[in-house]
């Protein structure tokens, strides 16, 4: 429970700084998996996912699709393929198949992620966006594997 605490108060003050830095203060990122219901959470309490192996070795993909719009409040489900999401190995030293996701709204990073399930972009602003998933490695490096979702909010 106090690691997860720990991870929880990192999380929130990493993803309010990556805003901050991006010049954003309307747009908040929340998790809808299981866990504390906090509003600017992506990662839950748990570190779970949800990864489809087709082959060893295998080249990694994702999938996403926009599964609701609500207003100015967007979710999105992601699921991964030959790629395991890992909040507890960022930063950490490469492992082949394991890693995270960085998420950027507008071309503008907003988060990192280390687990399957829906996530929920609060208060976009209305007009077209690009959300754009794009896996990494544990130490951040690009593995040239993304999702681009077109939206417009209304």
């Amino acid at each position: 429970m106090k690691k997860t605490w720990i991870y929880g108060a990192a999380t929130l003050m990493l993803l309010g700084a990556v805003t901050t830095a991006c010049g954003s203060k309307e747009e908040v990122i929340s998790s809808t998996g299981a866990g504390p219901k906090v509003a600017t959470t992506v990662a839950g309490s748990q570190a779970e996912s949800s990864v489809k192996t087709v082959a060893s070795g295998a080249k990694p993909a994702i999938d996403a699709q926009v599964s609701k719009v609500d207003g100015r409040n967007v979710t999105i489900t992601y699921e991964t393929t030959n790629f395991q999401l890992s909040a507890d190995s960022m930063d950490k030293a490469n492992v082949q198949g394991q890693g995270h996701l960085h998420l950027y709204v507008d071309g503008k990073q907003k988060a990192m992620i280390g687990k399957t399930g829906p996530l929920t972009l609060n208060n976009l602003a209305a007009g077209k966006h690009e959300i754009r998933l794009e896996l990494q490695q544990n130490d951040h490096k690009d593995l040239n594997v993304e999702k681009i979702l077109n939206i417009e909010v209304k």
